[in-house]
Order: structure tokens, then sequence, then C-alpha cells
């Protein structure tokens, strides 16, 4: 959020905050997880979102449907098949981030597809060419729920920052009554491994008081079915105990280092790999950490 639009915002929410805190903790879940909707889907003009939305071009495109909307897929087919007989090829899906969209996972797709692997990217509830206006953990696991369940087997999920908590959340069943859903191997990039310390600070960014911030951590609890200690990533992964691994970059400015090690906490299955001078978002498109993620998949 602007710096100047937070210097307007911080006094209101912290008068608010004090004066009625159920009301500010419902407005901060509200803008917590409402993403920043782009006007149309050729908004980004970027040369490497333009490059990365032509490797989505030999895709095929599907919506699928979850209890909350559709989301759009995009299904890359491996030529030949790694199955034997006339079932698919295992499936590997792609994950993207907070404000990001399926075009921005694409690196991953043609190393997969050579192994043989059958790669499935999908834009998350609020992002990219999916409806809705909102993105929270339950949601983001309902979605990813229909797609595992659209293109099973699922051998392994490559999620890249929320994708990662998301992805945890639905494998370790954290969201009470969500399908569940299963996979191999695990593959988290710059990913986040705490929600509770994530949520304090956006709190504190926008100036939520201790009430509102109690009330934003119980509006989530109604929302999610759990309370938000239960979406801590080492306990989730320790819960899993898939082979796992993590990759994160030192100088990521959105998601410091230390999450990648609380992370490597969950277990001895857990590798992590770290890189440097690659940030939050070009750790996706460097050569070495697709053939990494490339080589974990194969396993």
């Amino acid at each position: 959020m602007p710096s100047a639009a937070l210097s307007v915002i911080r006094p209101l929410v912290r008068i608010g905050s004090f004066i009625a805190p159920h009301t500010a903790g419902r407005a901060a879940f509200k803008l917590f997880c409402t993403p920043p909707r782009l006007p149309g889907p050729q908004s980004r003009t970027g040369k490497a979102i333009i490059a990365a939305r032509a490797r989505l071009a030999p895709a095929i495109r599907q919506a699928v449907s979850y209890p909350c909307g559709t989301v759009s897929t995009y299904l890359f087919e491996p030529e030949p098949r790694l199955q034997d007989g006339d079932g698919p090829a295992p499936t590997v899906i792609l994950l993207h981030g907070w404000n990001s969209e399926a075009a921005f996972m694409t690196a991953f797709v043609a190393p997969l597809l050579a192994q043989g692997f059958r790669v499935v990217a999908f834009d998350m509830p609020a992002h990219g060419a999916s409806t809705g206006a909102e993105l929270n953990i339950p949601l983001g696991v309902a979605a990813l729920a229909a797609v595992a369940r659209v293109f099973a087997p699922v051998h392994a999920i490559v999620t890249h920052s929320f994708g990662g908590a998301i992805a945890l959340a639905a494998l370790a069943g954290s969201v009470p009554g969500q399908p569940s859903v299963a996979a191999r191997r695990l593959a988290l990039i710059a990913a986040p491994s705490s929600i509770a310390m994530i949520t304090r600070n956006f709190g504190a960014t926008i100036g939520l008081g201790r009430r509102g911030q109690a009330a934003l951590e119980k509006r989530i609890q109604s929302v999610a079915g759990n309370p938000i200690e239960v979406f801590e990533g080492r306990e989730q992964l320790a819960a899993i105990g898939l082979p796992t691994l993590v990759i994160h970059d030192r100088q990521d400015r959105e998601l410091d280092f230390h999450h990648a090690e609380a992370l490597a906490a969950g277990g001895p299955f857990v590798t992590l790999e770290e890189t440097g001078g690659l940030g939050h978002r070009r750790i996706l498109q460097a050569k070495p950490v697709v053939e990494s993620v490339t080589r974990f998949v194969v396993g």
C-alpha cells in the first residue's frame, strides 16, 4: 500500500480499533484478503509478463469449478507420456503467490514436460482470469482441492510465496471441512512460515491496535475454522512429512530468510537451498532454481 495512503488510513484505523474493534477487525480482514485487481488481463505489459504469458499459449485452458466460483487452469500434456497404459501422466501443480498469476510459474513447464510429467498451472481466486474478489487460505485450499481432483494423480506441488501457505494448509488438512489434497513431493519457493506473523505485521502496518488485532484474528478463526496458530508452516510440515524442498533468497525483501529457516526445522525430510541476489520474484525465472526444482520433482 502506498505510504501516502497509509498516512491517511493509520489514524482512522487506530481510532476505529479502539472504539469499535469488532468492526475494525472485520474491515481489516477484508482488506487483508483483497488483492489489487487489475482492470484487464493485459494490464501488465512488462517484458517479463509478456514472455510468461507467451509460454501459456500452448496450454489447454479449462475453467474448474469450486464452491465459490471458477478458477482458470492451464494444462500442458507431455509427449511422450511418462505413464503406463492409458491413464494420465502424474501431475505437477504450479501454484503462484499473492498478486500474481499462473503465467509467472511457467518457467517450470518445459523442464517438467521433458521429464514426462503433466503440468497444470492455475490462477487462484481473485487473480488472473479466475473469478472472485478475495483470496484467503480457505478459498485457496478449496480451489487447489478442486484442481487436484480434476487433474489427479498429483505427484508434486510447486509453489511460490502465499501459494506455499495454501499448499501447506491443504496437505495438512488445516481447514476443517475442505476436501483432502495429496501429493508425493512439495516445493516451497519464497514461502511464508507463519501466517500469524504476516497478519500481525499487516496489522501494525495499517495501525491496527491490540483490540482490533484480536478481532482480526478472531475473524480469521471464524472463516478458517481454526485459530491462526494452526497455520504455522513448521508444524504443518511436520504433520505432512512429505519430501519438501525449500528455496529462498537471502535478499528477499518481502519475506525474510528466517521464514525458510523456520520451515527447514519441520523435519529431516525438508531440504533448504538458499540463493543470493534474486529477491522475491525474480527467483522464479532463475535457471538454477528451475533446474533444482525439476531435479527434486523427479526425485
